[in-house]
């Protein structure tokens, strides 16, 4: 039997030596049967060629040994459902990041959508890929143990929301909470400086070809603009960490909502916004750019409104029926 001998010391060098002595007398156990059976199917002993295609048949030594080996998947099935929603969260960022700048460089460079999609999708791969390798390493580590979860597993069914059966048209899912504390956590960095935006650094200090100047009504409201940012983004936080505090959301967002649609009253009637400037240009020269600016901020201030005002009656709702159950 060279190629049985052959083949299993094939196997044999890629299974952990502390079991290998086991897991290769019991594949030859196991290949003996097929071949005795195969033998007495045919009514012959096997040649060469017969014997090369049973092994064949029953895989390569690689993958046999994979088989026996201490890790068989580089995300385990209990792990792959939090893998994947983490992969959807990163290619969530990864477009956020990718096709907002995008959206800017398309206003500024008088609409061109071609080049501004090229630069959204030359954004977008890489950062994608880096994300989502990033999660895999994480994942792999986790998997094996090397990563510690704590007491994660340690779940309970009562913290777990109230969520029915029946269909619900106004009901936030984590996955959406989570794209709001990211869209939140980054404009509230950005309000404050941390990080830049395509034209400027920060809002107020630039440094960039196409100079961006903000209204004096948004240097004075700086910091409740950059608080509601922030609590808005705790808001969500508490959805994604902490789905069965349903009062405790309802609350923050009923408090947030008036904040905005009073912060939306203030803005409304400071308009423009923004007017901008660059280098060997005048004021005038961005007139259209402005007017564009300024129904972008109208837009967005109606929107903001009535969404304020949808979640003032849906979470008020919410806390009725809670205190009433």
């Amino acid at each position: 039997m060279d190629l049985l001998d052959r083949y299993l010391g094939a196997v044999a060098a890629l299974l952990p030596a502390a079991q290998r002595d086991d897991i290769v007398a019991e594949l030859r156990d196991v290949l003996m049967s097929r071949i005795e059976d195969r033998e007495a199917q045919q009514g012959r002993p096997l040649d060469k060629k017969a014997l090369e295609a049973l092994f064949r048949e029953f895989g390569h030594p690689l993958a046999v040994a994979g088989r026996y080996g201490p890790q068989r998947a580089l995300i385990g099935a209990e792990l792959y459902p939090f893998y994947i929603f983490a992969v959807k969260v990163a290619l969530a960022i990864a477009a956020f990041v990718a096709v907002i700048p995008a959206v800017f460089g398309a206003v500024t460079s008088h609409g061109d959508v071609s080049r501004a999609i090229g630069h959204a999708i030359h954004a977008f791969i890489p950062s994608a890929l880096t994300l989502i390798g990033a999660i895999t390493i994480i994942g792999a580590m986790i998997e094996r143990g090397w990563i510690k979860t704590g007491e994660f597993g340690q779940w309970r069914v009562s913290d777990l929301p109230h969520i029915s059966t029946k269909k619900q048209w106004f009901r936030t899912t984590r996955f959406e909470a989570l794209f709001e504390v990211i869209f939140m956590t980054f404009f509230a960095l950005w309000w404050a400086g941390v990080v830049d935006f395509p034209g400027s650094r920060g809002p107020f200090g630039h440094d960039g070809e196409l100079q961006i100047t903000l209204a004096p009504i948004l240097t004075q409201l700086h910091t409740p603009i950059l608080l509601l940012a922030i609590g808005q983004a705790l808001s969500g936080l508490i959805l994604v960490t902490r789905p069965a505090w349903i009062a405790p959301r309802a609350v923050a967002e009923i408090v947030l909502s008036i904040a905005g649609i009073a912060l939306a009253a203030v803005l409304w009637g400071q308009m423009p916004l923004v007017t901008f400037a660059g280098p060997g240009a005048s004021a005038e020269d961005f007139v259209t750019l402005r007017h564009v600016a300024d129904n972008i901020f109208r837009g967005c201030v109606l929107v903001t409104v009535a969404i304020c005002a949808g979640k003032i009656l849906i979470e008020g709702w919410r806390l009725l029926r809670l205190t009433f159950r």
